[in-house]
Parts: structure tokens; C-alpha cells; sequence
């Protein structure tokens, strides 16, 4: 996370655990590795070690949406035993979509222990991008009493043939 500078572009430090992601296509994210868009267009699975009774949340958040922003890609709250399929969407999955010729992005998911009676303080985002962007993980964080994440994993993308179908889902006019 260090070498891709997700650390301190996301998070003040590393995680202290790695979070499995995969994804119905096969592949994984595994710290920094490159995946294609269309390799990743589908609800992933994210597990991670978590402690019994405790709830979790997870974000997504591409943190190479443009100048000093975010843009937010998945809350899910009140994720169970460590498994992602357990959790509620707070502001449902929207697949990797970086734009032509603005290079690799970095997709970050961090895992955060939630606090007891834990209530998002922010809207839901609708599927609409102008909802997701300008928006910080770090944040989010702060403004939910979330602490450090516990457990992470990122991957990197750019464009490739699915992005133009996402984008016209999402409004984005190219």
C-alpha cells in the first residue's frame, strides 16, 4: 500500500490485515495488481479475519478520480463474521470505470469495526456518478467514529471496452 501510495493518498497507515476480494470473473485484487474493468464489473466477495459479534463496514473508493478527490464506489454496514455476504448496502456496487487516457486508478477497500449502535451520517448515493465523486474514505471515517481500518486490499485499473456500457449507466457523458 506504501509502494502505490495508498498510504497517504487513502489511509494514514496500512492496515494491519489484508482483506480477500474476488470476484465472479475469477480474479482477485492482490495489492496493487492490474485487472481490467470488465474482469471486475461484479459484486465482489470480500472476506477478511474478524472477530465473533463484531459488525463491520466496508468501502470502496477509486482514489485517482480526478485532482485531489475520490470517488465513492461501495458502503456496505453491518457486515457479519467476516464475509462480505453477510453486510446490507448502504450505497450499492459500482464496478471500476476510469476514464480514456487518464491511466491506472487505484480501487482501495477498507474494512472499518463499527461502533455500537453504528448509523451512517451520510445520504445514500444513488447509482448516479455525480452522487460518488468528491468524496474521501478518510472522511467518512471521521465523520462515522470508524478509527483506522483493520484490514484492506486495492487493485488498479484503466479503460478498456466496458467502460463506455458503465458510464452511460451512470450518467457519465463522454
Amino acid at each position: 500500500m506504501e509502494q502505490y501510495k495508498v498510504v497517504p493518498d487513502a489511509v494514514d497507515e496500512v492496515p494491519p490485515l489484508v482483506a480477500e476480494v474476488t470476484w465472479p470473473s475469477g480474479v482477485k485484487a492482490e495489492l496493487g495488481n492490474i485487472l481490467t474493468p470488465t474482469q471486475v464489473k461484479d459484486l465482489p466477495k470480500v472476506t477478511f479475519k474478524a472477530e465473533e459479534g463484531a459488525l463491520y463496514c466496508i468501502v470502496m473508493t477509486d482514489i485517482d478520480c480526478g485532482p485531489m478527490t475520490e470517488c465513492l464506489h461501495w458502503i456496505l454496514t453491518d457486515v457479519k463474521n467476516g464475509d462480505s455476504s453477510t453486510g446490507k448496502d448502504h450505497t450499492v456496487f459500482i464496478g471500476s470505470g476510469p476514464p480514456e487516457n487518464t491511466g491506472l486508478h487505484r480501487y482501495v477497500f477498507l474494512v472499518f469495526r463499527q461502533p455500537n449502535n453504528f448509523k451512517v451520517k451520510e445520504a445514500k448515493r444513488g447509482r448516479n456518478f455525480d452522487s460518488r465523486i468528491k468524496w474521501s474514505a478518510r472522511k467518512f471515517a471521521l465523520d462515522n467514529n470508524l478509527g483506522k481500518a483493520e484490514a484492506g486490499n486495492f487493485y488498479r485499473a484503466e479503460f478498456d471496452s466496458y467502460v463506455p456500457i458503465l458510464h452511460k449507466e451512470v450518467g457519465i457523458k463522454v
